[in-house]
């Protein structure tokens, strides 16, 4: 299904402004590739707010439907340096207080930093107050990142950004239900964004809603199969009470991503299906990992002492 278009008028505003004069007027406008335009918008709501990887993520999805696209290809170039810094973004360079801001990040003066950043928020506009809540999020001073992120919403600018980071900053000070609705609308405009449908399976997990949850995960890993959807797919599974799915899961992963959190679960995971041996294997290794959990160090000694139990004539 085809991407609601939140982001148009901010895609062509971004590939106008990054993109060199003489690529835009040798070739042809962007495929009408349905995926691709999801690519497209997608990757411009990262790299406006400043999130280069993700952005340069999208990109590289695109270059896999169509290599040649020279467009994708000086976009992405484009994004590797301002991520390097050896260019700064025209959104900063655009707004001197927001390139002092960038000096003052560069040399570590978050003080200056903060106040360049906050000063040119005050001044309206999208890219400012992103910036100020990218900032305060960061800092974890989420109350104040979410006031930014909102002015950012009511700028004008048609980006849906600011509904995935305030659904973040809900998350992260545990107001689950207020993150539900900011991440399912940020899913209406951005329907192939694997991160969103993660971080809301996340939110569900909290508020128990573990079939929806077990969904979103499902659609994140078909998406974007990485090991931390895997894991939360275990998890979530663990919760629901699926203990074979979940150790299946966790066990695929178990070799690759090697914490405290995996070997646990799957260690609980084989004690809640009677697996007494490998759920102690794996809370062992666990312990290992953990730093000084009293609850896993008690769990794994009462399961040892079960397990001696049974083995004693």
């Amino acid at each position: 299904m085809k991407t609601l278009c939140y982001n148009t008028n901010m895609k062509k505003i971004f590939i106008s402004l990054i993109l060199p004069l003489t690529i835009l007027c040798t070739q042809p406008a962007f495929a009408s590739n349905e995926l691709i335009e999801d690519y497209l918008d997608i990757a411009t709501s990262y790299a406006v707010s400043g999130n280069y990887s993700f952005a340069i993520d999208y990109l590289d999805r695109i270059l896999a439907i169509n290599p040649q696209n020279r467009q994708v290809l000086g976009l992405k170039s484009t994004l590797r340096q301002m991520q390097s810094g050896s260019i700064v973004s025209p959104m900063v360079t655009s707004n001197q207080k927001l390139f002092q801001a960038q000096n003052a990040k560069k040399t570590g003066n978050k003080l200056s930093q903060q106040q360049f950043l906050t000063s040119a928020a005050v001044e309206g506009g999208y890219w400012a107050n992103m910036f100020a809540g990218d900032f305060f999020r960061e800092e974890k001073q989420y109350q104040k990142a979410l006031s930014y992120y909102q002015n950012a919403l009511g700028s004008g600018i048609n980006s849906s950004s600011p509904l995935l980071y305030m659904g973040i900053c809900y998350f992260e000070m545990k107001d689950f239900n207020s993150a539900y609705p900011l991440l399912t609308k940020f899913i209406a405009y951005n329907q192939q964004e694997s991160y969103a449908y993660a971080m809301r399976a996340r939110v569900l997990t909290e508020l128990k809603r573990y079939n929806e949850a077990e969904t979103d995960i499902v659609t994140a890993i078909a998406l974007e199969d990485t090991i931390e959807y895997r894991y939360l797919e275990g998890l979530i599974l663990f919760k629901r009470g699926n203990y074979k799915k979940a150790q299946a899961s966790l066990g695929k992963i178990a070799n690759e991503i090697q914490t405290s959190d995996v070997y646990k679960f799957l260690g609980m995971s084989y004690y809640a299906t009677g697996d007494l041996n490998n759920a102690l294997i794996n809370l062992d290794k666990a312990l290992l990992l953990a730093n000084n959990d009293i609850e896993l160090r008690n769990q794994y000694n009462q399961i040892k002492v079960k397990l001696t139990n049974q083995v004693q004539p």
